[in-house]
C-alpha cells in the first residue's frame, strides 16, 4: 500500500505530541516504544471501527429490502452492534441488519462483504495466532502474542485458530486425493507439464506423538530437490570425515503428515506426489530409513525409483556394537568404529557384515550384532553409498531426520503436551504448511471462512 506522506507526517506529529504529554521524563527508549505501540494499537482499533462503519454505506446502497436465499425478502431492521477481535484488539462497530420474516435468517451486507463474523477473530489476527500456535505450546504462544500485540488472547482461542488452519490444509489434501484418482486430471497435468528433467527426492519417516495417554505414529513425507551448496567446507562427522555431504543441500521442501495406517497414508503419499509432479520426473529418488512399511509404499507407487537408506540411520547401528564389544570411547572402540563406518561409506556391505559378525561371539554384543546384520542384509542394495555418491545422489540424513523432527517432534512432543488425535494432526498439518511455504494458501482460505460457515 502507498500512503500519503502528508498524512504520515501529520499523524507522526500528533503521536509525538501525545507521547510527550504522556511521558515527559522517560526512563529509557523502551518505555517510549511501548507507549507508542499502545497508542498505535488504540488508534488502529478506533480507525478500524470508523472504517467499517463508513464502508457499511458503501458496500451496498441503503435498501429497505434485500433478496433472501429462500426466495423471500429480508427487511431492514436497524443498525446492529457487533464486536470482533482484530489485530488491534476488540473492535465494536454498527452496521445495517436485515431479517427475512419467511425463514427467519438475518444478514449484514458489510459482514458478508468483509468476511466478518460477530464475536469471532478476524482473518488477519487468526493468521498471527495460528503462526504462534504452530511454533510453540498454546499457553506460551498466548504470552508471546500478548507481548507482540499488547492484548491478551486466550489459550483456547489460539488453539482453535491453529487447528482451523490445519483443517484447511486437510481439506486441500482431500481435494488433492480426489484429483490424483481422476484419470482426466492426471492426463491434463501431463499435457500441461510434460516430462520433468532432473531429479526429485522424497523422504518418508514416522515419529511417535502423544495422544490421550497413548503414543501414535505420525507418518510424514517430504518432497524436495537437491542442489550444490555455494560454499563447501569439510566438517568432521563424529570425529571422522566419513559421512559428510556438505557440498549438497535440500531446497524447495514441502512437508505433509497424518496419523494413519500405511495403506491410508498411501493415498496422501500419492496425492502429494502428484502435486509435486513426482511421477513426471526423469528420475525419482527416495532417501529413507529402513522401515519395511516405507519401502513397501514406495515400491507400490514408484517401483522404478532409486531407493537409498539414509546414511545416518544405517551408521547408527555401529556404535552400540563397538561399545558392547570394547567399552565406550576406548582406543579399540574408536578404531573399530572408524573402520566400520568407512566400509559402510564405501558400500562394502558384505565386508561390514563380516566385521560385525566377528564380534558376535562376545555375549554383550550379540544383540547389537544381530540387529545390525539383519538391517544391513535387508537393505544391502539400498546402501551402495560409493556408487550413489559417484552418481551425485544425496544420501545424507538432514532431510529425512527433519521430516519428523520439524513437523511433530519440535511441536507435539513439548513437555506436558496432551493431544487429542484430531488436535495433534491439525496442528501438525498447519505447521507442515508453514514450513513448506504454503501458508498464504491457508491464510487466503481462512479469510473467507466466516462466510463459508
Amino acid at each position: 500500500m502507498e500512503f500519503s506522506t502528508k498524512v504520515i507526517e501529520k499523524m507522526a506529529e500528533i503521536m509525538a505530541e501525545e507521547m510527550g504529554n504522556q511521558i515527559s521524563n522517560p526512563q529509557d527508549i523502551r518505555e517510549v516504544e511501548t507507549g507508542m505501540r499502545e497508542l498505535l494499537r488504540k488508534v488502529g482499533a478506533e480507525g478500524l471501527q470508523r472504517y467499517l462503519e463508513q464502508m457499511d454505506g458503501v458496500v451496498q446502497p441503503q435498501e429497505k429490502e434485500m433478496d433472501c436465499e429462500c426466495t423471500g425478502k429480508r427487511r431492514y431492521l436497524f443498525r446492529r452492534k457487533a464486536v470482533i477481535l482484530s489485530v488491534f484488539g476488540r473492535v465494536s462497530y454498527k452496521r445495517r441488519y436485515y431479517v427475512c420474516p419467511e425463514c427467519g435468517s438475518g444478514m449484514c451486507p458489510l459482514d458478508q462483504r468483509m468476511q466478518l463474523a460477530a464475536g469471532e477473530v478476524t482473518a488477519g489476527l487468526a493468521e498471527l495466532l495460528a503462526l504462534a500456535g504452530v511454533e510453540t505450546a498454546f499457553a506460551e504462544s498466548s504470552r508471546l502474542v500478548e507481548r507482540f500485540l499488547l492484548f491478551r488472547v486466550s489459550d483456547n482461542t489460539l488453539r482453535k485458530e491453529t487447528e482451523r488452519f490445519g483443517e484447511l490444509q486437510k481439506a486441500r489434501e482431500e481435494e488433492w486425493k480426489r484429483q490424483s484418482q481422476d484419470e482426466a486430471w492426471l492426463q491434463a497435468r501431463l499435457q500441461q507439464h510434460g516430462r520433468q528433467a532432473g531429479r526429485l527426492y522424497g523422504s518418508i519417516d514416522g515419529v511417535m506423538a502423544p495422544c490421550k495417554g497413548e503414543w501414535r505414529e505420525m507418518k510424514n513425507i517430504a518432497w524436495y530437490q537437491v542442489e550444490p551448496t555455494r560454499s563447501y567446507e569439510k566438517r568432521r562427522h563424529h570425529a571422522s570425515l566419513v559421512g559428510e555431504q556438505n557440498d549438497l543441500q535440500a531446497r524447495e521442501i514441502t512437508y505433509h503428515c497424518d496419523i494413519q495406517s500405511p495403506d491410508q497414508f498411501g493415498d496422501l503419499f500419492w496425492a502429494t506426489a502428484c502435486q509435486r509432479n513426482a511421477d513426471l520426473y526423469e528420475e525419482l529418488v527416495f532417501v529413507c530409513d529402513g522401515a519395511v512399511w516405507i519401502w513397501k509404499l514406495i515400491e507400490r507407487h514408484f517401483p522404478q525409483a532409486v531407493q537409498i537408506v539414509d546414511w545416518y540411520h544405517a551408521s547408527e547401528y555401529l556404535p552400540s556394537i563397538a561399545e558392547a564389544a570394547f567399552g565406550h570411547e576406548t582406543p579399540e572402540y574408536l578404531a573399530w568404529l572408524e573402520q566400520a563406518r568407512s566400509l559402510l561409506w564405501e558400500g562394502q556391505i558384505d565386508d561390514l557384515i563380516h566385521d560385525c559378525q566377528s564380534l558376535g561371539s562376545i555375549p554383550a554384543a550379540q544383540k547389537a550384532v544381530h540387529n545390525a546384520v539383519s538391517y544391513f542384509s535387508n537393505n544391502q542394495k539400498r546402501m551402495d553409498y560409493a556408487r550413489f555418491r559417484q552418481q551425485g545422489y544425496f544420501i545424507g540424513s538432514g532431510t529425512v531426520e527433519s521430516v519428523g523432527k520439524q513437523i511433530a517432534a519440535l511441536r507435539l512432543k513439548r513437555a506436558g503436551a496432551r493431544w487429542t488425535e484430531n488436535g495433534a494432526v491439525a496442528t501438525a498439518k498447519a505447521r507442515a504448511a508453514w514450513l513448506s511455504n504454503q501458508w498464504d494458501h491457508l491464510a487466503a482460505r481462512r479469510s473467507i471462512l466466516p462466510l463459508a460457515t
